[in-house]
């Protein structure tokens, strides 16, 4: 398959998944671009922050024309949320990428486990 249209299909594949579960990013991106396109994980975790940019935009204006924004709940989150992305992007960086695909592995386990028994 040609690298481009996998990509665009990944890109696809995670937007629909952040437009029905608020999700796509580090759970669908970063497995795909380390396991498929056997990408550095520190470059898929990168890249799939940078990601998130485009495709949060799209599905979050289509919830605000929906009124599906609690604008408390976001201005709390979004501002504690980026300095922790800024501490966490610079975090990651120091622990070699074996034992951060470990973590992470480890990390989509346990929420796998909770929304299954819940």
């Amino acid at each position: 398959m040609n690298p481009t249209l996998g990509y665009a299909l990944l890109g696809l594949l995670a937007g629909f998944a952040s437009g029905c579960f608020g999700i796509g990013g580090g759970i669908i991106i970063v497995p795909v671009l380390v396991l498929l396109f056997k990408i550095d994980y520190h470059i898929a975790v990168g890249t799939s922050l940078a990601l998130i940019i485009p495709i949060s935009l799209a599905g979050s204006a289509t919830n605000f024309n929906l009124g599906k924004i609690n604008w408390p709940v976001f201005w709390a989150c979004a501002l504690a949320g980026a300095v922790g992305a800024v501490l966490g992007s610079l975090f990651i960086q120091k622990i070699p990428a074996l034992y951060a695909k470990r973590a992470f592995a480890i990390l989509l386990v346990y929420a796998a486990a909770r929304l299954w028994t819940k």
